[in-house]
Protein backbone atom coordinates (compact mmCIF):
# COMPACT_ATOMS: atom_id res chain seq x y z
CA UNK A 1 0.00 0.00 0.00
CA UNK A 2 2.83 2.39 0.82
CA UNK A 3 4.25 2.56 -2.72
CA UNK A 4 0.75 2.91 -4.23
CA UNK A 5 -0.18 5.71 -1.83
CA UNK A 6 2.99 7.63 -2.56
CA UNK A 7 2.61 7.06 -6.30
CA UNK A 8 -0.93 8.51 -6.18
CA UNK A 9 0.28 11.48 -4.15
CA UNK A 10 3.11 12.07 -6.62
CA UNK A 11 0.71 11.99 -9.56
CA UNK A 12 -1.59 14.52 -7.88
CA UNK A 13 1.29 16.89 -7.13
CA UNK A 14 2.61 16.52 -10.68
CA UNK A 15 -0.83 17.28 -12.11
CA UNK A 16 -1.12 20.37 -9.92
CA UNK A 17 2.36 21.51 -10.98
CA UNK A 18 1.54 20.92 -14.63
CA UNK A 19 -1.71 22.89 -14.32
CA UNK A 20 0.09 25.74 -12.60
CA UNK A 21 2.83 25.84 -15.23
CA UNK A 22 0.33 25.73 -18.09
CA UNK A 23 -1.63 28.55 -16.48
CA UNK A 24 1.52 30.67 -16.25
CA UNK A 25 2.34 30.06 -19.93
CA UNK A 26 -1.18 30.99 -21.04
CA UNK A 27 -1.11 34.15 -18.90
CA UNK A 28 2.31 35.22 -20.19
CA UNK A 29 1.37 34.65 -23.82
CA UNK A 30 -1.93 36.50 -23.38
CA UNK A 31 -0.21 39.43 -21.70
CA UNK A 32 2.37 39.65 -24.48
CA UNK A 33 -0.17 39.45 -27.32
CA UNK A 34 -0.82 36.04 -28.80
CA UNK A 35 -0.56 37.34 -32.36
CA UNK A 36 2.90 38.83 -31.82
CA UNK A 37 4.18 35.66 -30.15
CA UNK A 38 2.85 33.44 -32.95
CA UNK A 39 4.37 35.70 -35.62
CA UNK A 40 7.79 35.54 -33.97
CA UNK A 41 7.49 31.78 -33.49
CA UNK A 42 6.48 31.10 -37.10
CA UNK A 43 9.28 33.31 -38.43
CA UNK A 44 11.93 30.77 -37.41
CA UNK A 45 10.77 28.38 -40.17
CA UNK A 46 13.36 25.77 -41.11
CA UNK A 47 15.69 27.21 -38.47
CA UNK A 48 13.89 24.89 -36.06
CA UNK A 49 15.85 22.01 -37.62
CA UNK A 50 19.10 23.69 -36.57
CA UNK A 51 17.80 23.99 -33.00
CA UNK A 52 16.85 20.30 -32.98
CA UNK A 53 20.28 19.35 -34.38
CA UNK A 54 22.03 21.29 -31.60
CA UNK A 55 19.96 19.51 -28.95
CA UNK A 56 20.75 16.14 -30.52
CA UNK A 57 24.48 16.88 -30.36
CA UNK A 58 24.09 17.91 -26.70
CA UNK A 59 22.39 14.60 -25.88
CA UNK A 60 25.13 12.62 -27.61
CA UNK A 61 27.81 14.65 -25.80
CA UNK A 62 26.17 14.10 -22.41
CA UNK A 63 25.86 10.40 -23.19
CA UNK A 64 29.58 10.27 -23.97
CA UNK A 65 30.29 11.93 -20.60
CA UNK A 66 28.22 9.27 -18.84
CA UNK A 67 30.12 6.51 -20.63
CA UNK A 68 33.45 8.12 -19.75
CA UNK A 69 32.42 8.24 -16.10
CA UNK A 70 32.24 4.43 -16.02
CA UNK A 71 35.35 3.75 -18.10
CA UNK A 72 37.06 0.52 -16.91
CA UNK A 73 34.09 -0.19 -14.60
CA UNK A 74 31.72 -1.70 -17.15
CA UNK A 75 31.74 -3.50 -20.46
CA UNK A 76 28.56 -1.76 -21.65
CA UNK A 77 29.42 -0.08 -24.98
CA UNK A 78 29.30 3.68 -25.38
CA UNK A 79 26.43 3.52 -27.88
CA UNK A 80 24.21 2.06 -25.16
CA UNK A 81 24.96 5.04 -22.93
CA UNK A 82 23.98 7.32 -25.82
CA UNK A 83 20.71 5.43 -26.15
CA UNK A 84 20.09 5.56 -22.39
CA UNK A 85 20.89 9.29 -22.30
CA UNK A 86 18.42 9.96 -25.12
CA UNK A 87 15.64 8.11 -23.30
CA UNK A 88 16.63 9.75 -20.02
CA UNK A 89 16.32 13.20 -21.62
CA UNK A 90 12.92 12.30 -23.11
CA UNK A 91 11.59 11.15 -19.75
CA UNK A 92 12.86 14.26 -17.94
CA UNK A 93 11.35 16.77 -20.37
CA UNK A 94 8.03 15.05 -21.14
CA UNK A 95 7.02 13.07 -18.05
CA UNK A 96 6.18 14.28 -14.52
CA UNK A 97 9.21 12.73 -12.81
CA UNK A 98 10.90 15.79 -11.25
CA UNK A 99 14.18 15.51 -13.18
CA UNK A 100 15.39 12.50 -11.16
CA UNK A 101 13.14 9.94 -12.83
CA UNK A 102 14.97 10.17 -16.13
CA UNK A 103 18.14 9.01 -14.42
CA UNK A 104 16.35 5.99 -12.99
CA UNK A 105 14.95 5.08 -16.38
CA UNK A 106 18.37 5.54 -17.94
CA UNK A 107 19.82 3.22 -15.30
CA UNK A 108 17.07 0.74 -16.09
CA UNK A 109 18.09 0.77 -19.77
CA UNK A 110 21.69 -0.01 -18.79
CA UNK A 111 20.53 -3.06 -16.83
CA UNK A 112 19.20 -4.49 -20.11
CA UNK A 113 22.87 -4.82 -21.10
CA UNK A 114 23.71 -6.70 -17.87
CA UNK A 115 24.83 -3.75 -15.76
CA UNK A 116 23.88 -4.26 -12.07
CA UNK A 117 20.99 -2.01 -11.10
CA UNK A 118 22.86 -0.48 -8.17
CA UNK A 119 25.76 0.54 -10.45
CA UNK A 120 23.38 1.96 -13.03
CA UNK A 121 21.59 4.13 -10.47
CA UNK A 122 24.86 5.18 -8.81
CA UNK A 123 26.33 6.20 -12.17
CA UNK A 124 23.16 8.16 -13.02
CA UNK A 125 23.39 9.99 -9.68
CA UNK A 126 27.06 10.90 -10.11
CA UNK A 127 26.47 11.87 -13.73
CA UNK A 128 23.60 14.14 -12.67
CA UNK A 129 25.85 15.67 -10.02
CA UNK A 130 28.59 16.40 -12.57
CA UNK A 131 26.03 17.79 -15.00
CA UNK A 132 24.74 20.17 -12.32
CA UNK A 133 28.29 21.29 -11.50
CA UNK A 134 28.92 21.96 -15.19
CA UNK A 135 25.65 23.88 -15.41
CA UNK A 136 26.58 25.92 -12.33
CA UNK A 137 29.97 26.81 -13.86
CA UNK A 138 28.25 27.79 -17.11
CA UNK A 139 25.71 29.90 -15.20
CA UNK A 140 28.51 31.64 -13.28
CA UNK A 141 30.19 32.46 -16.57
CA UNK A 142 26.92 33.83 -17.92
CA UNK A 143 26.43 35.93 -14.78
CA UNK A 144 29.96 37.34 -15.18
CA UNK A 145 29.17 38.32 -18.76
CA UNK A 146 25.92 39.95 -17.66
CA UNK A 147 27.73 41.93 -14.95
CA UNK A 148 30.21 43.17 -17.52
CA UNK A 149 27.36 44.15 -19.79
CA UNK A 150 25.07 46.03 -17.39
CA UNK A 151 27.30 46.67 -14.38
CA UNK A 152 28.07 44.81 -11.17
CA UNK A 153 25.83 46.96 -8.98
CA UNK A 154 22.64 45.60 -10.57
CA UNK A 155 23.63 41.94 -10.67
CA UNK A 156 26.30 41.22 -8.06
CA UNK A 157 24.12 40.79 -4.91
CA UNK A 158 21.73 38.34 -6.59
CA UNK A 159 24.63 36.56 -8.30
CA UNK A 160 26.43 36.06 -4.97
CA UNK A 161 23.29 34.65 -3.36
CA UNK A 162 22.68 32.33 -6.30
CA UNK A 163 26.25 31.05 -6.37
CA UNK A 164 26.26 30.55 -2.59
CA UNK A 165 23.00 28.56 -2.77
CA UNK A 166 24.40 26.43 -5.60
CA UNK A 167 27.61 25.71 -3.67
CA UNK A 168 25.66 24.69 -0.56
CA UNK A 169 23.30 22.44 -2.53
CA UNK A 170 26.02 20.76 -4.58
CA UNK A 171 28.28 20.44 -1.56
CA UNK A 172 25.49 18.73 0.37
CA UNK A 173 24.84 16.41 -2.57
CA UNK A 174 28.52 15.46 -2.67
CA UNK A 175 28.79 14.88 1.08
CA UNK A 176 25.74 12.62 1.07
CA UNK A 177 27.21 10.64 -1.83
CA UNK A 178 30.64 10.22 -0.27
CA UNK A 179 30.12 10.10 3.50
CA UNK A 180 27.61 8.05 5.41
CA UNK A 181 24.54 8.49 3.23
CA UNK A 182 24.22 4.85 2.18
CA UNK A 183 20.98 3.95 3.93
CA UNK A 184 19.28 7.24 3.14
CA UNK A 185 20.22 7.08 -0.56
CA UNK A 186 19.27 3.41 -0.88
CA UNK A 187 15.82 4.07 0.57
CA UNK A 188 15.36 7.24 -1.47
CA UNK A 189 16.09 5.57 -4.78
CA UNK A 190 13.94 2.53 -3.93
CA UNK A 191 11.06 4.92 -3.22
CA UNK A 192 11.68 6.89 -6.40
CA UNK A 193 11.89 3.70 -8.45
CA UNK A 194 8.41 2.74 -7.22
CA UNK A 195 7.13 6.11 -8.38
CA UNK A 196 8.70 5.91 -11.82
CA UNK A 197 8.70 2.23 -12.73
CA UNK A 198 7.62 -1.11 -11.39
CA UNK A 199 11.17 -2.43 -11.82
CA UNK A 200 12.46 -1.87 -8.29
CA UNK A 201 15.69 -3.73 -9.05
CA UNK A 202 17.05 -0.48 -10.53
CA UNK A 203 17.56 0.68 -6.96
CA UNK A 204 19.01 -2.37 -5.26
CA UNK A 205 20.57 -2.06 -1.85
CA UNK A 206 24.31 -1.57 -2.28
CA UNK A 207 24.09 1.83 -3.89
CA UNK A 208 26.81 3.30 -1.67
CA UNK A 209 29.34 0.59 -2.56
CA UNK A 210 28.80 1.30 -6.25
CA UNK A 211 29.07 5.02 -5.60
CA UNK A 212 32.42 4.52 -3.87
CA UNK A 213 33.66 2.42 -6.78
CA UNK A 214 32.91 5.32 -9.14
CA UNK A 215 34.53 8.01 -6.98
CA UNK A 216 37.55 6.32 -5.44
CA UNK A 217 40.85 6.78 -7.31
CA UNK A 218 39.24 7.92 -10.56
CA UNK A 219 39.78 11.68 -10.52
CA UNK A 220 40.98 11.85 -14.12
CA UNK A 221 37.93 10.05 -15.56
CA UNK A 222 35.59 12.15 -13.42
CA UNK A 223 37.31 15.36 -14.53
CA UNK A 224 37.05 14.38 -18.19
CA UNK A 225 33.34 13.58 -17.74
CA UNK A 226 32.82 16.98 -16.08
CA UNK A 227 34.62 18.83 -18.89
CA UNK A 228 32.52 17.01 -21.50
CA UNK A 229 29.37 18.15 -19.67
CA UNK A 230 30.69 21.74 -19.68
CA UNK A 231 31.27 21.39 -23.43
CA UNK A 232 27.67 20.21 -23.89
CA UNK A 233 26.23 23.16 -21.97
CA UNK A 234 28.41 25.59 -23.87
CA UNK A 235 27.46 24.09 -27.22
CA UNK A 236 23.81 24.54 -26.24
CA UNK A 237 24.31 28.28 -26.68
CA UNK A 238 23.80 27.68 -30.39
CA UNK A 239 20.15 26.83 -29.70
CA UNK A 240 19.53 30.41 -28.60
CA UNK A 241 21.75 31.91 -31.29
CA UNK A 242 20.09 29.97 -34.12
CA UNK A 243 16.58 30.66 -32.80
CA UNK A 244 17.07 34.43 -32.54
CA UNK A 245 19.02 34.57 -35.80
CA UNK A 246 16.22 32.90 -37.75
CA UNK A 247 13.65 35.08 -35.98
CA UNK A 248 15.59 38.01 -37.47
CA UNK A 249 16.73 39.50 -34.20
CA UNK A 250 20.40 40.59 -34.07
CA UNK A 251 22.09 38.76 -31.21
CA UNK A 252 25.73 38.57 -30.22
CA UNK A 253 27.38 35.39 -29.02
CA UNK A 254 27.82 37.02 -25.61
CA UNK A 255 24.07 37.67 -25.32
CA UNK A 256 23.30 34.13 -26.45
CA UNK A 257 25.56 32.72 -23.71
CA UNK A 258 23.82 34.87 -21.09
CA UNK A 259 20.36 33.81 -22.24
CA UNK A 260 21.23 30.11 -22.43
CA UNK A 261 23.23 29.86 -19.19
CA UNK A 262 20.90 31.86 -16.93
CA UNK A 263 17.70 30.75 -18.67
CA UNK A 264 18.64 27.08 -18.28
CA UNK A 265 19.49 27.65 -14.61
CA UNK A 266 16.06 29.09 -13.92
CA UNK A 267 14.43 26.20 -15.80
CA UNK A 268 16.27 23.61 -13.69
CA UNK A 269 15.14 25.43 -10.54
CA UNK A 270 11.59 24.55 -11.59
CA UNK A 271 12.30 20.79 -11.68
CA UNK A 272 9.21 20.08 -9.56
CA UNK A 273 6.94 21.16 -12.44
CA UNK A 274 6.83 18.76 -15.42
CA UNK A 275 9.01 20.17 -18.20
CA UNK A 276 9.54 23.32 -16.07
CA UNK A 277 6.41 24.54 -17.83
CA UNK A 278 5.93 28.22 -17.09
CA UNK A 279 9.21 28.47 -15.20
CA UNK A 280 11.27 28.31 -18.39
CA UNK A 281 9.09 30.93 -20.07
CA UNK A 282 9.30 33.26 -17.09
CA UNK A 283 13.07 32.78 -16.93
CA UNK A 284 13.68 33.72 -20.56
CA UNK A 285 11.26 36.62 -20.19
CA UNK A 286 13.25 37.94 -17.24
CA UNK A 287 16.70 37.55 -18.81
CA UNK A 288 15.42 38.80 -22.17
CA UNK A 289 14.05 41.94 -20.51
CA UNK A 290 17.46 42.69 -18.99
CA UNK A 291 19.07 42.30 -22.44
CA UNK A 292 16.44 44.40 -24.19
CA UNK A 293 14.53 41.64 -26.02
CA UNK A 294 10.84 42.31 -26.74
CA UNK A 295 8.49 40.28 -24.56
CA UNK A 296 7.00 38.35 -27.48
CA UNK A 297 10.47 37.43 -28.73
CA UNK A 298 11.53 36.07 -25.33
CA UNK A 299 8.40 33.96 -25.11
CA UNK A 300 8.86 32.75 -28.69
CA UNK A 301 12.45 31.78 -27.87
CA UNK A 302 11.26 29.66 -24.96
CA UNK A 303 8.63 27.99 -27.14
CA UNK A 304 11.18 27.30 -29.88
CA UNK A 305 13.42 25.59 -27.33
CA UNK A 306 10.55 23.23 -26.59
CA UNK A 307 10.50 21.98 -30.19
CA UNK A 308 13.46 19.57 -29.58
CA UNK A 309 11.67 18.32 -26.45
CA UNK A 310 8.89 17.00 -28.67
CA UNK A 311 10.84 16.11 -31.84
CA UNK A 312 13.45 14.11 -29.92
CA UNK A 313 11.47 13.29 -26.80
CA UNK A 314 8.48 11.50 -28.30
CA UNK A 315 10.63 9.03 -30.31
CA UNK A 316 12.72 8.56 -27.16
CA UNK A 317 9.66 7.53 -25.14
CA UNK A 318 8.57 5.22 -27.96
CA UNK A 319 12.02 3.62 -28.02
CA UNK A 320 11.87 3.08 -24.26
CA UNK A 321 8.47 1.42 -24.61
CA UNK A 322 9.80 -0.79 -27.42
CA UNK A 323 12.83 -1.89 -25.40
CA UNK A 324 10.72 -2.76 -22.36
CA UNK A 325 8.17 -4.61 -24.49
CA UNK A 326 10.82 -6.69 -26.25
CA UNK A 327 12.43 -7.46 -22.91
CA UNK A 328 9.15 -8.69 -21.44
CA UNK A 329 8.34 -10.81 -24.50
CA UNK A 330 11.71 -12.55 -24.67
CA UNK A 331 11.91 -15.97 -23.00
CA UNK A 332 13.50 -15.80 -19.58
CA UNK A 333 17.26 -16.15 -19.83
CA UNK A 334 17.40 -15.15 -23.49
CA UNK A 335 18.49 -11.98 -25.25
CA UNK A 336 18.64 -8.92 -23.07
CA UNK A 337 18.08 -10.90 -19.89
CA UNK A 338 21.48 -12.51 -20.44
CA UNK A 339 23.14 -9.30 -21.53
CA UNK A 340 23.46 -10.53 -25.11
CA UNK A 341 21.11 -8.08 -26.80
CA UNK A 342 23.10 -5.93 -29.14
CA UNK A 343 22.17 -2.77 -30.96
CA UNK A 344 21.89 -3.38 -34.68
CA UNK A 345 21.99 -0.45 -37.06
CA UNK A 346 20.05 -1.69 -40.06
CA UNK A 347 20.58 -0.27 -43.49
CA UNK A 348 17.50 0.28 -45.55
Amino acid sequence: MYPNTNRLRWKVLSLLGLSLGLGVVIWLVSAASLTAVVQSFVRIGWGALAVVAVRAVMIVTNGAAWARLLKHLTSVPTRVFLLARWIREAVDVLLPVAYVGGGLIGARILTLWRMPGRMGVASAAVDLFLQLIAQALFAAFGAALLMRLIGTRNVLPDAILGIAAAIIALGGFYIVQRHGGARVIDRLFVLLSWRVTSHAQTAEVGFQRSMDAIWNGRRFDILIALLVHVLAWTFGTLEVWFALHFMEWPVTLEQAVILESLGASISIAGFFIPGSLGIQEAGYLLIGHVLGLPVQLSLSLSLVKRIPDLVLGLPGLLTWHTLETRHLLLPKGDGVARGQWKLRWRRK
